[in-house]
């Protein structure tokens, strides 16, 4: 796994209370030092100390922000897991009117995301404080986590007004899309399994084409 780059640390900060500004560029500033630090050294083995430190501020005002570690590990990992630019940029949005090539670029996509070492890190640490943290797990890695979604269930909707597929419930067919496409691979990469490139793309290439052929508008939409 290779190591994070260690943020620049933040100036020290003057005392007094803090603007709005200042009390939003701190949970900013608070939140890219423990990401890196949880990262590098695990969840046990940060402390608030070290956190504190890396983000230039000090302990009481880290505690007025952050009442407990678990507290800051939330919000890292609801930030971290939406935000657009991290673990790798967001692409531009491919062509939504080629049904197939859109669907592969958004799995390729989501794949390089799931698959970075730094959030192949993130997942591990956040499946092993699972049991400890249930609600954890499920307000972040829930059914409506995933980033692209809603953009898959758009794309199922365009392609259903105009006849080409049936897509009767497209927020439902999109969850199962992306846990096809790359649920198995995330899963098994959180456990030190990773697929070669070529065994990896032959599997993107059967997700999609299952998952056009039940789109197919001859397909009856209820099976006994």
């Amino acid at each position: 796994m290779e190591s994070q780059k260690t943020p620049d640390r933040p100036g020290p900060r003057r005392g007094g209370r803090p603007t709005r500004e200042q009390a939003s560029q701190l949970d900013r500033d608070v939140r890219e030092a423990a990401l890196h630090l949880f990262l590098e050294n695990g969840y046990e083995g940060t402390s608030m100390n070290a956190i504190a430190a890396a983000a230039g501020t000090t302990k009481p005002s880290l505690y007025a922000r952050f009442p407990t570690k678990e507290d800051v590990f939330r919000s890292v990992l609801e930030w971290a897991i939406q935000r657009p630019d991290w673990p790798v940029a967001e692409p531009e949005t491919p062509d939504l009117d080629d049904l197939p090539g859109a669907l592969t670029a958004i799995a390729q996509t989501a794949l390089r995301r799931a698959l970075d070492p730094s959030m192949i890190k993130l997942e591990q640490i956040a499946i092993a404080h699972a049991s400890r943290y249930p609600d954890l797990a499920r307000r972040t890695y829930g059914t409506g986590f995933w980033p692209r979604r809603q953009l898959v269930a758009d794309l199922l909707r365009r392609h259903a007004a105009t006849g080409a597929i049936q897509a009767n419930d497209p927020d439902i067919l999109a969850e199962h899309f992306l846990g096809m496409a790359t649920g198995a691979p995330s899963r098994l990469a959180s456990f030190g399994i990773l697929r070669t490139a070529d065994d990896q793309e032959r599997h993107t290439e059967m997700a999609v084409e299952i998952f056009l052929r039940s789109l197919r508008p001859d397909t009856p939409p209820d099976h006994p």
